[in-house]
């Protein structure tokens, strides 16, 4: 039987695998859709913890943690976007306990990279801007969506109840996780098979065409931001296959 841990993106839970999951256990497989601290249904904590601590780093060890009070080997390790940088942060930790990495529009960062240094080519200079100047002026938190409009135009959601869930759903994303560098030193790591998954929108072609470059399994997906939402069957049967090899 075929592991998954499904990592989300900045603003999101573990509730966006909603769609997703369930394909992938009606084929066999355990799945874990953790949520990060700070986010989705743990976003309470938010007024009991220092903005500043929710760093990268945390969201690395409510990974590792969680797969190792599960007992999890072999594992298909799922990113989608910024969850990029934390399964790549999981891997130099602990490499022994994944089978397979898949980042899903995820981006791919470079040894002392931030989620913020990603942004310029994926999201453009006046997404990555408004970040920073959240980073360095906000209360702590990047403000989620405030309409179902701005979801739609952010993560090319277009069917009604997909935006109204994800609506209801996103959550302010803690900023210094978004500040906060990965380091990556472990050769363990680097023999991880990696997979890549998405590409077309916004500048995620770029990150695609990278990973195919580093010899990659690349999955185009013609889907917006959010592939597990829009286009779950799809991203199922990708990540079912992967699970295979």
């Amino acid at each position: 039987m075929t592991t998954y841990v499904l990592v989300h993106g900045a603003w999101h839970g573990g509730w966006c695998w909603k769609k997703t999951a369930p394909l992938l256990r009606d084929a066999g497989a355990e799945v874990f859709a953790p949520t990060l601290t700070g986010m989705g249904e743990r976003a309470h904590l938010n007024g009991r913890i220092d903005p500043s601590e929710i760093t990268l780093d945390v969201h690395i060890q409510d990974i590792v943690h969680m797969m190792r009070y599960e007992g999890l080997e072999d594992v298909v390790l799922v990113g989608h976007a910024y969850a990029g940088m934390v399964i790549t942060g999981v891997a130099e930790v602990c490499p022994e306990r994944i089978a397979h990495m898949v980042y899903v529009n995820g981006v791919i960062p470079a040894d002392g990279e931030s989620m913020a240094d990603q942004l310029v080519p994926v999201r453009g200079e006046e997404f990555a801007a408004w970040v920073r100047d959240q980073i360095e002026n906000g209360d702590g938190f990047l403000p989620a969506p405030a309409s179902v409009e701005e979801v739609g135009r952010r993560w090319g959601i277009t069917d009604p109840e997909d935006l109204a869930w994800v609506g209801a759903n996103v959550t302010p994303q803690p900023a210094a996780a978004m500040a906060s560098p990965v380091h990556i030193a472990n050769p363990k790591a680097a023999q991880i098979p990696k997979n890549f998954v998405g590409g077309g929108e916004s500048g995620f072609d770029t990150v695609a065409e990278r990973a195919r470059q580093a010899g990659w399994g690349v999955y185009p997906v013609d889907s917006g931001h959010d592939t597990m939402i829009t286009h779950a069957r799809e991203l199922a049967d990708i990540l079912l296959k992967v699970g295979r090899e």
